[in-house]
């Protein structure tokens, strides 16, 4: 299956991708990873491979745009943790202030976390205003959207999934009985090629 996973900064879905993927080990792509690649064409490209390589991916990230548009347009179920901004903006802070109180950090990396929360608060009142326009163009190109608006909704995704490979174990049961039976007529019709099997 294959699972993109969009939310505010602080919504958890780090988090949620490794809990999907111990789960159902599926493989966790982070989109965070390749922001360090300037070019966006390239960007597109390089998650574009990786993503053909895999029959099963957990792409998670805020970002929206063309050169993640394959993580979306392959999806057979988007995820969207539309957590209230409060609560976002709260983990964020708590993130931000447990990573400063670590010793190892220098006063010049403690600055640098702390401007970064900032950006993030920022970031997350924009992508409020941007998520309705998100939803409606995620709906209207591929269906299969799915908007949690709790943590407890987690569970919405565990149903979503079961009833996912229910489905292909259904498919897959029904084309190997046809495979099945298209073998009997063959061998039925065949009688000379299956004595020469045979022997």
């Amino acid at each position: 299956m294959k699972i993109r996973i969009i939310g505010y900064a602080g919504s958890g879905k780090t988090s949620l991708t490794i809990r999907l993927q111990e789960k159902y080990r599926i493989q966790g792509i982070a989109l965070d990873d390749y922001l360090k690649i300037r070019d966006k064409n390239q960007r597109y490209n390089q998650l574009s491979e990786r993503l053909q390589k895999l029959s099963n991916w957990i792409v998670e990230g805020v970002q929206v745009s063309r050169w993640t548009e394959k993580s979306t347009s392959d999806a057979d179920l988007i995820i969207i943790l539309d957590y209230p901004l409060s609560l976002c903006q709260y983990r964020v802070t708590k993130r931000a202030i447990t990573q400063c109180f670590q010793k190892t950090k220098t006063f010049a990396q403690r600055k640098k976390i702390i401007k970064r929360m900032f950006k993030l608060y920022k970031w997350n009142r924009r992508f409020k205003k941007r998520l309705p326009d998100i939803k409606q163009n995620l709906y209207m190109d591929h269906g299969k959207l799915l908007i949690l608006e709790s943590p407890k909704d987690e569970k919405r995704i565990h149903r979503e999934i079961k009833s996912d490979r229910s489905k292909l174990s259904n498919n897959n049961r029904k084309k190997a009985a046809r495979n099945e039976k298209f073998l009997a007529v063959f061998l039925f019709k065949s009688p000379l090629k299956l004595a020469y099997h045979s022997l």
